[in-house]
């Protein structure tokens, strides 16, 4: 058993971690796993396990709030799910056949270039209602999502073909280095024209659906540590509900300027391991 100062230690990581997290659409993987192997010495299957447990904790809160928002595109979502397990069987096949700081240093250069187009679209991009006249015309799929507090959103997906091979990258991801592909999918969705608001509740969702079998494999294999997973996940979950309360009162291009620095700072620790292993 753990002490109680070490408990509420671990409550609290679990809330900073969580609030974030589900403000820009991710599961926490990035921040925790890291923290675990480095701070409380923990071995890292029992570290990507416990991370797992508390994604769990972090996806299904935010959800749960973005579901009462009404802003989740179920959809989007689930086609977003299609790919993640295959994806996730072809990243962890490559890890014995390949160089695996090789793969991870390539997800990481990909996620690089997420970071930095979002950024030039955010300096470059106009709001004027010209441009969303504009970006309702023309081929596409057309999605409408009506929220609580009655806003519509209105937008077109122009290659939702793209939606597929972004589901399978982001299993790639999480197979290839053991985080959530959350940072993918609502990079992605963002980028082919999803609102920011829109695309955060999806990927959560998305991901709530999907964590929940790596939770039951890693229980499987007894990798969870109960008396670490249990006050890091309630913190997630708190946390989660707070972000989503934010998110709600955050503007859009405020949380692209979020996602677009977590994506970056997300890249440049992939890259760095590869480079000080």
């Amino acid at each position: 058993m753990i002490s109680i100062p070490l408990f509420f230690v671990l409550l609290m990581l679990g809330f900073i971690v969580g609030l974030p997290a589900s403000m820009c659409g991710l599961g926490g993987g990035f921040i925790l796993v890291p923290t675990l192997i480095l701070v409380f010495n923990l071995p890292p299957q029992s570290a990507i396990a416990i991370s797992l447990v508390a994604m769990c904790g972090t996806t299904i809160s935010a959800s749960i709030g973005y579901i009462k928002q009404k802003r989740v595109d179920y959809k989007l979502a689930l086609l977003y799910d299609v790919f993640d397990i295959p994806g996730v069987i072809v990243g962890a096949y490559l890890t014995t056949i390949l160089p695996k700081n090789l793969l991870i240093g390539i997800c990481g250069f990909f996620i690089l270039f997420l970071s930095l187009f979002m950024l030039r679209n955010l300096r470059k991009r106009s709001f004027s209602t010209k441009n969303k006249e504009s970006d309702m015309t023309g081929n596409g799929w057309g999605r409408k999502v009506s929220d609580s507090m009655n806003k519509v959103f209105e937008y077109k997906i122009r290659r939702p073909g793209l939606i597929m091979v972004s589901s399978l990258l982001s299993g790639l991801v999480t197979g290839l280095a053991g985080l959530g592909g959350g940072i993918t999918d609502t990079t992605t969705m963002m980028l082919l024209g999803v609102p920011a608001h829109i695309a955060v509740a999806s990927s959560e969702f998305a991901m709530a659906l999907t964590n929940g079998a790596g939770v039951i494999t890693h229980g499987f294999f007894q990798n969870i540590s109960i008396e670490y997973a249990i006050p890091i996940t309630i913190g997630t979950i708190i946390g989660a509900q707070v972000g989503v309360l934010l998110a709600k009162r955050t503007n859009q291009k405020t949380l692209k300027l979020i996602l677009s620095a977590v994506a970056l700072l997300f890249s440049i620790r992939l890259i760095l391991d590869v480079l000080l292993s």
